[in-house]
């Protein structure tokens, strides 16, 4: 062993290096996850003006109707003469029920398309 304390110097070619600082660079002046933009227009069908009132429409609705789906298949077990013994006009119940199934799925939807993104990086 010796006791020279100069730094340790790696043999590299000023290409390299430059390659390696362009690559970081354009990584980092794409646009990452958080500040890609939604378009919201892509995912509501709705006439032009009326945004708002079907927004509405499709928070009362659609929850439901995911609920009720979700009662039918997964706690009845597609058996119509079970699913006849829930008590259908307990509204709030089964919409809450389709809001948390609805927003599982739109959370693993982000969680996809966030996996994703790093994908399109490398």
């Amino acid at each position: 062993m010796s006791n020279n304390n100069e730094p340790i110097r790696v043999k590299s070619n000023l290409s390299a290096s430059q390659n390696f600082q362009q690559r970081n660079n354009r990584k980092r002046n794409e646009n990452s996850f958080a500040q890609k933009e939604v378009d919201i227009k892509a995912f509501v069908i709705a006439p032009e003006g009326y945004e708002a009132f079907m927004f509405g429409i499709y928070f009362i609705t659609i929850p439901y109707l995911v609920g009720l789906a979700f009662l039918y298949l997964f706690v009845a077990q597609a058996s119509f003469s079970h699913f006849l013994n829930f008590k259908i006009s307990s509204y709030f119940v089964i919409w809450m029920i389709g809001y948390e199934v609805v927003a599982v799925t739109i959370l693993a939807m982000i969680a996809y398309a966030f996996a994703k993104s790093f994908k399109s990086v490398v």
